[in-house]
């Protein structure tokens, strides 16, 4: 049912357009100054338009597809270096390899609530530096150097993500075209209220089809433009990137930590 609710959510405001024609051509006899197929062009226009801007969103959303996965195996890379590292101290024993793997668990859980919108930015970047003292602390107590720098790239790599992710999040695609398509679509609602139609079946599918295509893709395209958008009192919806491969890790690491 989730793949159907922005088509049943368009609906409204594409009949709400189709009243406004009727209420112009059968209550004003405001029959039209124009002949719809003189103006083809313009949806022609509109619609090369909405490809452009598709099109764009669309990249973004498929590098969008592979950063929980990443996150995941960045994290999960953390764990197995920690390990290693801990396994060939000269003195294992300083090491409390469960507890460490406790506070890579925490970065996991606020990272996943941060994506929720559960935490603060600010509380995720600080969790990753905390990590990363430990790290350090790590090392003075006798771990592997070449381990403890591989443990910090991996955070790197993680800080990388989920920047990244704050940027496709916060920004979006070239406001301009949007500016020129919120235009464009409003001209061709304008064109359809002043086109006339050779009888009131064409009128009520053109009308109709049109408005609910235009309004639909305008707003698929806003909805793809940010994948992270997620609410934490409902489920994610079909356009935002599932968020499985880094709850799975987790899970996999809590059992491990047991």
């Amino acid at each position: 049912m989730e793949k159907w609710k922005l088509l049943l959510t368009t609906l409204p405001y594409a009949l709400g357009i189709l009243v406004v024609k009727f209420f112009l051509s059968y209550l004003l006899n405001f029959t039209g100054i124009m002949e719809f197929s003189e103006v083809a062009l313009v949806l022609t226009g509109g619609i090369f338009l909405i490809g452009f801007m598709l099109a764009g969103t669309m990249a973004d959303y498929k590098e969008s597809e592979k950063i929980p996965a990443e996150l995941a195996c960045a994290l999960e890379t953390a764990e197995d270096t920690i390990e290693q590292l801990t396994y060939n101290a000269k003195d294992p024993s300083k090491f409390n390899v469960k507890e460490i793997k406790k506070n890579l668990l925490t970065v996991g859980d606020v990272i996943l609530k941060w994506l929720r919108k559960q935490e603060s930015a600010e509380t995720m970047f600080q969790t990753l530096n905390n990590f990363i003292l430990q790290v350090s602390e790590m090392e003075k107590l006798g771990a592997n150097g070449g381990g403890c720098g591989k443990v910090m790239g991996d955070i790197h790599n993680i800080r990388k993500l989920v920047t990244r992710i704050s940027v496709i999040s916060r920004t979006g695609f070239l406001a301009t075209g949007y500016a020129l398509l919120e235009v464009l679509i409003a001209s061709i609602f304008i064109i359809l209220m002043i086109s006339k139609f050779k009888s009131i079946i064409s009128e009520i599918i053109i009308v109709g089809f049109v408005s609910l295509i235009y309004i639909y893709m305008y707003r698929l395209i806003k909805d793809i433009d940010d994948p992270f958008e997620y609410d934490i009192s409902k489920e994610p919806g079909v356009t935002e990137i599932p968020l499985f491969p880094i709850e799975e890790y987790l899970e996999r690491l809590q059992k491990r930590i047991i």
